[in-house]
């Protein structure tokens, strides 16, 4: 097991059964290190905060179960039942973060000033994981929830969402199925209910190595690349003419490039990494066919261009009528608690780009500003905090 860099209890908020309000919640469960696995290096980053946030459920009346995630710790289940003729209702938060290098506050702090809490994670998206949890724990001890309730810390979302893919793949094992999804992302309360979707990806390309002073010798596959890349921006870039009413344009981009070993050898190796947003309706498949197609053609022209595709990532697109139609249930009940909404798409991948292809009926909405995810003085401010509590605690109370 990883060990936190702090330990909740020795800090001012006191031990986890002394956690007096939503704001202590959150600050406690910054003050846990749970950057993601694919910076950190650990496979269980977020189990220590799992097992407090645990500890914290079953003290309140809930119930919690560990669901393994191969190679990668275990998604945490909180669960409240009211019976088995009810529907379940599932929330859904991240666990992880991404990496705190160049913050210019403690990551791990929790501070309060000017009306807002500090740190990795406090809007990304462990703020909405305190909200969710503090408004089920409202609803218990007021006898109001109108539905069996699920709120699922899961990890590894910030990477490639293990996390949700595990949970969907499992979900037959545990005797229920969700009737919705509420995924917990910074969006002011307004309700997401269609996003783009993913491809990640590296073009690889090959030469043979020799000396510098002879580079005839060689084939260079830095020279290689950047034909390939301007072929790829001329060729697919610009032809790119995808777009979706809620999510906007499908859009691809060349973000990274590495390649050579030193000034004096021919580079035998050189990679870049692209990323493509596909919008509903899109597949991945279709992209790399597309780029296939323009580096074949390259290979056509140029002798000895070789190349290949490595790490494909991708999650699909949403924008299911399930989804579309919950989104306005959702919105509606929303603004009867008096917090506006509307339905909308996003341009971004969440946890739900993996429950609404399942067939799961899947929105995302929660507190906070999406312009503090990932920034180098993460914060949330507690009077959106608050309003989130009060609007997941809607969403629990109203009637199947």
């Amino acid at each position: 097991m990883t060990d936190s860099p702090r330990d909740p209890a020795n800090n001012e908020d006191g031990p986890a059964a002394t956690v007096a309000d939503c704001v202590s919640l959150l600050r406690g469960m910054i003050r846990f290190d749970t950057v993601t696995h694919h910076v950190s290096g650990r496979c269980d980053a977020e189990r220590v905060l799992g097992e407090w946030l645990a500890e914290l459920a079953c003290g309140w009346g809930l119930q919690a179960a560990w669901l393994p995630v191969e190679g990668f710790g275990a998604n945490l289940l909180v669960t409240h039942s009211l019976g088995a003729e009810l529907p379940w209702r599932l929330f859904d938060s991240h666990l992880d973060t991404v990496g705190v290098d160049g913050m210019t506050i403690d990551p791990f702090g929790g501070g309060v000033r000017d009306g807002r809490v500090w740190g990795r994670g406090a809007c990304d998206t462990k703020g909405t994981g305190a909200a969710m949890l503090w408004a089920a724990k409202e609803a218990i001890a007021a006898g109001t929830l109108g539905a069996n309730v699920a709120i699922l810390f899961s990890v590894g979302e910030e990477h490639d969402q293990v996390g949700a893919q595990a949970f969907v793949n499992g979900a037959d094992a545990l005797g229920w199925r969700p009737s919705e999804v509420v995924v917990g992302e910074p969006t002011g309360m307004r309700v997401v209910a269609a996003s783009n979707g993913f491809l990640r990806w590296r073009v690889v390309t090959h030469g043979h190595a020799a000396h510098s002073s002879t580079p005839d010798r060689g084939h260079n596959a830095v020279s290689d690349m950047a034909r390939a890349v301007v072929a790829i921006e001329q060729e697919h870039i610009a032809r790119i003419d995808a777009s979706h009413p809620l999510t906007g344009r499908m859009t691809c981009s060349v973000n990274g490039i590495r390649g050579g070993v030193q000034h004096n050898i021919v580079p035998d190796r050189c990679e870049v990494q692209l990323d493509q947003r596909l919008t509903p309706g899109q597949v991945a498949s279709d992209a790399l066919a597309s780029v296939r197609g323009v580096l074949d053609r390259l290979a056509m022209q140029r002798k000895g261009f070789a190349y290949a595709f490595e790490a494909i990532e991708s999650a699909p697109p949403f924008a299911s009528e399930a989804s579309l139609e919950l989104g306005e249930r959702l919105a509606s009940r929303l603004a009867a608690a008096g917090i506006e909404s509307t339905v909308a798409g996003a341009p971004y991948t969440t946890n739900a780009n993996h429950f609404a292809p399942a067939g799961l009926p899947t929105v995302v909405i929660g507190p906070g500003d999406i312009a503090q995810a990932h920034t180098h003085d993460e914060w949330i401010a507690i009077d959106e905090l608050h309003r989130g509590v009060r609007g997941y605690r809607t969403l629990m109370e109203a009637a199947p």
